[in-house]
């Protein structure tokens, strides 16, 4: 494994149970990782991270070739992924019976094929696609998969928010940022950056221009971010109630023990997707 890799796992696991046990697989543009759950005993057996790849799609054909869990055979599999093919339609302009009319905003023409996922509210309908030998790669290993956008696990974290909230889930060079408003999901983005200069350009962009009471809402994070370090003392020089995000669930996750509750949150919460 890489020096930017880690893979915590059950002593008792045991592969040969696989059959029984869901996987869940998160693609995003500079980051790779997997979690492996007992569903029906809410265990986690297995996480993999890995952070700063230069491709997570590069990354992903990688361990497919190394990484032995990930060729087990499992009862469910679901594959959240970053696509450039990606569009977020409000309600009232979708059209389920001409969904391909969204599709001429994709970076890339020649989408197989096209998914739609509608946001935990119903107020915001996801459409994507992914690059067709990604789609490939992922179909030959997981040929049952559940294809979902790569913040299909905070849009389902949402629905336990009550008030005017901002998330943001960072990884070592990219973050995801969603704003709920009323209750709904008002926008979701992701963006990458080299340093915290140009973090604070976009995040003040995103004050700007959703028009953001930057001192009055909560921000909850997650991921690649520790209190007091440089993303931190920047979300709090901006933001008056900064917190944690923490995965709402029965979960047994003491494997995590040893890390931050808060790094592998958005990950564990694709086992609530459907």
């Amino acid at each position: 494994m890489s020096n930017n890799s880690i893979l915590l796992i059950d002593p008792n696991f045991e592969p040969a149970n696989s059959t029984n046990l869901n996987l869940l697989v998160k693609i995003g543009a500079d980051t790779f990782s997997y979690a492996i759950i007992d569903n029906e005993n809410k265990f986690v057996h297995a996480v993999y991270d890995e952070q700063e790849c230069q491709s997570g799609y590069e990354k992903l054909k990688e361990r497919l070739k190394t990484d032995a869990y990930l060729k087990l055979q499992y009862k469910n599999v679901k594959v959240a992924t970053h696509t450039p093919n990606i569009v977020f339609v409000p309600q009232d302009l979708f059209n389920e019976s001409d969904i391909t009319l969204n599709t001429k905003f994709f970076a890339e023409a020649d989408s197989q094929n096209v998914y739609v996922q509608p946001s935990p509210q119903q107020n915001i309908h996801t459409i994507f696609s992914l690059p067709q030998s990604i789609e490939k790669l992922i179909n030959e290993n997981w040929q049952d998969s559940i294809k979902l956008q790569q913040n299909a696990g905070l849009l389902e974290l949402s629905t336990k928010v009550n008030t005017d909230s901002i998330v943001i889930d960072f990884t070592a060079g990219a973050f995801q940022f969603l704003y709920i408003k009323n209750g709904k999901i008002a926008f979701v983005q992701s963006y990458q950056f080299e340093d915290v200069e140009e973090l604070t350009y976009y995040l003040l962009l995103l004050i700007n221009q959703l028009g953001i009471d930057a001192k009055q809402i909560e921000l909850k994070t997650c991921g690649i971010i520790h209190q007091n370090d440089d993303k931190w003392n920047l979300l709090a020089q901006y933001f008056k109630k900064v917190d944690f995000l923490l995965i709402s669930s029965r979960l047994d996750t003491q494997i995590l023990d040893d890390m931050p509750a808060h790094y592998y949150t958005s990950l564990l919460a694709l086992q609530q997707c459907e």
